[in-house]
């Protein structure tokens, strides 16, 4: 399979020109190149072609002669308008009527191409019909990629030479594929080294005892308090997998090579730093590094006193523990970002979506979709990627960026059963269905039994709670609704999505008529994330429930330059208790808060 890279940007600004260029090259590969090599010519793709040859090592001669071919015919054009190649290969048995050829083995072929960078091919590990058809689909723009079995009929360093990939994820196969890079990599290879797929969904922090800097006697020990604190506390993250301190204080003042700290740990980053006590007052200076990289990915300064290290709820050790927890989310949106997909740990596909889709760039939001796409062709069996694939519907619904609530309530249920399938009690896959029958079907006694049946699956399952007491506060039910979010809260303090929590909470104490608490809880999740209009809503109706009013039409203002069309009958139409008197007040507020009716 050979492709076009970026076919539709050269059609669309350069259409006469990428057109006649294309056939010429088309014409040189099917009257010249294949007849050289014994290959047929099968059919056109539009923007690629689809070639069969006799053996391996024909295939990929022809295919690095096409690469070349496409090279010289590059010369003296503008850099913006080259044509590159990527192929994928694959060795198969296809079906054939005398007009085209079929099989799963064609479709690998295709996938695999799209792992290939500029000039490669990528060739696949296996010689049967699965394997095929995603070979083309791995390589990058003029690479190309090849099969294991394919790769079995090469020489080494006289055919070709073959770099192994490792196993990789495809769309729509089941299991990851050995693929190969044959022929030299690209300037922008796609694919650099051998991935593991079977990496946990949590990464795993050690927490170094902290060095002093001063040798009083007395002192020595707080490091090891504070990695205590610290460690207790990420452990509650249901995200992330935290090393005992008894591991990590072999490495107590001999963090100058990440690297090698992970190799003996298996820990994804580290946290380490040192401190200096002065009359009973403690600075301390922290840094988290990412072993991948061995760079420093957060650090502060922060000071408290020894007495807060020795209470439960420490301030000083719980800042670091949530600044840490943020950054760990926010270095795994960065990392999938800017590397491609099949590349990532699956750990980075989970964390990087979850806090992707609480973002409020719409465009970041709807590439989480593909990122969580990736999950679950990678762990076909797990429960929690379907269950989140439920939360990003709900979330386009409820942030006004989808009018069709039917068929986002109908893939959202989707997803929830296949996780449910998957695993009857996942406590996330519960308490995600519950919330899609309470936003989006509006069927509150059922979302309350979904949610009911999450945390007693999990008492500690903080988004269980957290949307129990949401469609408490939908029914009017304000006590319970605010004791089973506070109790989320609680079982969540360092959540990422920390302004999510607080909103919802907010909803809570508007349902018990507790304006102040409602205000105080909605500002401070504006504090956090300030482009959540359901936010804004709440604060104005807590805000008017307090007559003032000014600041009302204020906070109203804010919330319809995020969603300009809202209206009260399209809030009233949106809302799960439309039909409840909290329903009908909280649109009265907003009503006399200034939104526009009809």
């Amino acid at each position: 399979m050979i492709d076009l890279v970026e076919s539709v940007r050269l059609m669309r600004e350069h259409e006469a020109s990428a057109v006649r260029r294309w056939a010429d090259f088309v014409r040189i590969a099917t009257e010249q190149i294949l007849p050289r090599y014994g290959g047929i010519f099968v059919k056109s793709l539009g923007d690629g072609l689809m070639a069969r040859f006799e053996t391996v090592p024909d295939a990929v001669h022809g295919a690095a002669e096409m690469h070349r071919t496409i090279a010289a015919l590059n010369e003296g054009m503008p850099e913006d308008q080259h044509f590159q190649l990527r192929a994928g290969i694959n060795a198969s048995t296809a079906w054939s009527d005398g007009i085209d050829i079929y099989g799963s083995g064609i479709n690998l072929a295709a996938r695999l191409a799209t792992l290939a960078g500029p000039g490669e091919t990528i060739a696949s590990a296996a010689a049967h019909e699965q394997l095929a058809a995603a070979l083309a689909s791995l390589a990058n723009p003029g690479e190309t990629v090849g099969s294991a079995a394919a790769r079995d009929e090469l020489t080494h360093g006289v055919d070709a030479i073959c770099e192994d990939l490792g196993e990789c994820i495809l769309k729509h196969f089941d299991k990851p594929v050995r693929a190969y890079r044959v022929g030299p990599a690209s300037p922008h290879p796609s694919l650099t080294a051998r991935r593991d797929y079977g990496t946990p969904m949590e990464p795993t922090i050690a927490v170094i005892p902290f060095v002093a800097r001063n040798n009083a006697p007395e002192h020595l020990d707080v490091g090891n308090l504070f990695a205590d604190s610290v460690i207790w506390r990420l452990s509650r993250s249901p995200n992330l997998k935290v090393i005992s301190r008894l591991s990590t204080n072999v490495f107590r003042g001999r963090v100058s090579d990440v690297a090698e700290v992970s190799a003996h740990l298996g820990a994804t980053y580290i946290l380490s730093g040192s401190y200096v006590v002065d009359a009973g007052r403690i600075l301390v200076t922290a840094e988290l590094s990412a072993a991948r990289t061995n760079q420093v990915v957060w650090t502060d300064r922060l000071n408290g006193t020894i007495g807060d290290l020795l209470q439960p709820e420490s301030d000083l050790a719980h800042r670091i523990a949530a600044a840490v927890h943020l950054s760990v989310f926010d270095a795994e949106v960065e990392h999938i970002l800017t590397q491609p997909l099949p590349t990532l740990e699956s750990y980075s596909l989970l964390l990087g979506s979850i806090r992707l889709m609480h973002r409020s760039n719409k465009e970041e939001f709807l590439q989480t979709r593909k990122v969580l796409d990736e999950l679950i062709n990678r762990h076909a069996r797990i429960a929690a990627p379907r269950a989140w694939l439920a939360n990003w519907y709900i979330l386009r619904v409820t942030r006004g960026w989808s009018e069709d609530r039917k068929r986002e309530a109908a893939e959202a249920l989707s997803a929830t059963h296949a996780a449910l399938d998957r695993d009857p009690s996942d406590a996330l896959a519960l308490a995600t269905e519950g919330f899609v029958y309470c936003h989006l079907l509006k069927d509150l006694d059922t979302a309350r039994k979904r949610c009911e049946q999450a945390v007693e699956a999990n008492p500690s399952h903080a988004l269980g709670w957290l949307y129990r007491g949401v469609v408490n506060a939908f029914k009017g039910e304000g006590s319970a609704a605010v004791d089973a979010t506070r109790r989320a809260m609680e079982l969540s303090p360092l959540d990422p999505q920390r302004y999510y929590f607080e909103s919802l909470g907010a909803t809570a104490q508007l349902s018990a008529h507790q304006y102040a608490e409602a205000e105080k809880l909605a500002r401070s999740s504006l504090s956090l994330n300030r482009m959540h209009p359901s936010t804004w809503r709440v604060l104005t109706i807590a805000l008017v429930s307090q007559n003032r009013m000014d600041e009302a039409r204020a906070a109203l203002s804010r919330m319809r330059q995020l969603e300009p069309k809202l209206t009260v009958e399209k809030y009233a139409a949106r809302i799960p208790n439309a039909h409840f008197e909290t329903g009908r007040q909280w649109a009265r507020c907003l009503e006399m808060a200034g939104l526009p009716t009809g």
